[in-house]
């Protein structure tokens, strides 16, 4: 079933919590220090290690009888940072959607429908807009890794965990071309705006009148479900068009959780609760976790839904 046909029908469609974050901390794999998770797909361990966290939010789909959304591990597989990574010269988006696109074939005797999300991050630091590109640069960095992605099949895109308006934008530009449904999601604060201090519903207004509202729509990621109530309450005439979430398990601050030398996280139970609360005063289609949350956080949401 289609992105389109899913969004169309489906109540919720279960995503993935945290991959990055709950890699990034595991004596299993070692990251490239360029584009990080998505070169583990190239080492035999590394990558049935990989192959097994997208697994257990697979199978926690199953059991609930939800359809699932899987991201590509491509969040920092931009075409600057691989050339400087030992995986220079490899097709690493591609062979990451490849990577999904296998583990989704094992899945071919089940009825659950998979989709896969092509997934790209910021050039600079997801919780510092000031290191974020102007509308044009974000337009000419970001294409290629874009058009890798699109090209490979994948149902729709994502840009991940953005700071600021100027680059989301940009990567809009570029992301309509490719005639696939897409997503922006920004990080946003409990005030109800974006980390550049832009309101989310300025945001989105300004995405809307120089792109058009051909997009999929519009997400967030990297907060805690309380936090996005209270930011969506702050910005009215907005329902609707955020149609993706991926929250962390802590509602501390960006600032706060930037550079964590511990994973802060809370019980399952308590994050499903508030993501719960969330839903029931906001309709977003795709739910999933951010930073904290593992197979037990999907599997609590999954349970309350």
């Amino acid at each position: 079933m289609s992105f389109e046909s899913l969004m169309n029908t489906e109540k919720q469609i279960l995503s993935q919590g945290s991959v990055f974050e709950l890699l990034r901390r595991s004596p299993e794999v070692e990251f490239d220090e360029h584009i990080f998770h998505a070169g583990l797909i190239y080492d035999e361990h590394f990558s049935r290690v990989l192959e097994g966290v997208y697994r257990s939010y697979i199978d926690v789909a199953v059991a609930c009888g939800f359809a699932v959304a899987i991201g590509t591990a491509t969040w920092r597989a931009n075409e600057e940072r691989i050339r400087a990574s030992a995986f220079s010269g490899r097709a690493v988006n591609q062979d990451n959607v490849k990577f999904l696109k296998d583990i989704r074939a094992s899945y071919s005797a089940s009825e659950i429908t998979i989709l896969i999300e092509g997934d790209i991050g910021p050039k600079g630091d997801a919780y510092r807009p000031e290191e974020a590109l102007d509308v044009d640069a974000a337009c000419s960095f970001h294409a290629p890794q874009i058009e890798a992605l699109a090209s490979s099949g994948v149902d729709y895109l994502q840009a991940s965990t953005f700071p600021a308006v100027s680059e989301g934008l940009g990567v809009a530009l570029v992301m309509a071309g490719t005639g696939l449904p897409y997503a922006i999601s920004f990080v946003v604060d409990k005030s109800g705006c974006l980390l550049d201090g832009t309101k989310l519903a300025d945001a989105i207004t300004r995405i809307d009148n120089e792109v058009g509202k051909n997009s999929a729509g519009f997400a967030i990621n990297c907060v805690h479900p309380r936090i996005l109530n209270q930011a969506l309450d702050k910005n009215p005439g907005i329902e609707g068009r955020i149609i993706s979430f991926h929250g962390n398990t802590s509602d501390l601050s960006a600032a706060e959780l930037d550079g964590s030398d511990e994973l802060i996280t809370e019980d399952p139970a308590a994050f499903a609760l508030a993501y719960r609360d969330l839903l029931d005063n906001h309709d977003i289609k795709i739910v999933g976790g951010c930073c904290g949350s593992n197979p037990d956080h999907i599997r609590a949401l999954a349970q309350v839904l």
